[in-house]
């Protein structure tokens, strides 16, 4: 079996990567009725025996317990991150897998990249490992963010050069939200230019979405009565999960992932 790690950075990152969480459980259920604990849920959620209290026991085999997600959530600032705790997914991720801080990144690539990066690269470092400590064989990250925020652009390429000299054998896949040309923040498009230099550098495989378009797609969705999830956070976290399952496959039948 592999595994996958999903890193959600900066507020768009969290947004998406919950959905994304939601809708990989929900899909799930539809055809695991017994709620045995499969190799399919084994890619991006660990099973958890948490009747003792502590951290639990991983459990490989037989029925679901409590489902973490193989996950880190990171933003410079508490808000979206408070929410998620505070929501219907808050029992699926583990409360030692969150970096916040309080004071954000101003949208300022290199508040995030510089000053941030270097200032929490050693819990970052520590927190990924823990998670690739429970898995068996460690397929692939992936990174969700935003190219115009600050945390998003600058903090989220930070983390790419870390996986990348922490984990160099394990791909590095990318969701990265590019900012429209309607944008009322100013710094949006140099945040960009500068995170695109990175993403160059560091990542093996990136999946852009413009905001622009995510929203065309949003539209398309709402008009169709044959899609179930709405919103344009959920319609692009349905076209992340899709490309996700396809770059997996592809991998798995051409032996990269072994």
């Amino acid at each position: 079996m592999t595994q996958s790690v999903v890193v959600q950075v900066g507020q768009c990152g969290n947004q998406i990567g919950c959905r994304f969480w939601d809708l990989a459980l929900r899909e799930h259920a539809a055809v695991n009725k017994k709620g045995i604990y499969d190799e399919a849920l084994s890619s991006f959620f660990r099973n958890v025996d948490t009747r003792n209290g502590g951290d639990g026991a991983d459990i490989h085999k037989g029925k679901i317990f409590s489902l973490k997600a193989r996950a880190l959530l990171i933003d410079m600032e508490e808000g979206v991150v408070n929410e998620i705790l505070q929501g219907p997914l808050r029992d699926v991720f583990d409360s030692k897998q969150l970096i916040t801080d309080v004071s954000g990144s101003g949208n300022n690539w290199a508040v995030g990249h510089k000053l941030y990066g270097y200032q929490y690269r050693e819990h970052i470092v520590e927190k990924l490992r823990r998670t690739a400590e429970h898995c068996d064989c460690l397929q692939c990250f992936f990174v969700i963010h935003s190219m115009g925020g600050g945390t998003g652009s600058g903090l989220g390429t930070f983390v790419l050069n870390v996986l990348e000299d922490e984990f160099p054998d394990v791909y590095r896949f990318v969701t990265s939200v590019y900012p429209s040309g309607e944008d009322d923040v100013v710094t949006s498009p140099y945040n960009s230019v500068l995170a695109m230099k990175e993403l160059n550098e560091h990542a093996d495989c990136v999946l852009p979405i413009e905001n622009e378009v995510r929203e065309s797609i949003n539209i398309l969705v709402n008009f169709s009565c044959c899609v179930r999830y709405r919103g344009s956070v959920s319609s692009l976290s349905v076209l992340m999960k899709n490309v996700i399952l396809k770059l997996i496959f592809k991998k798995n039948q051409s032996g990269l992932g072994s």
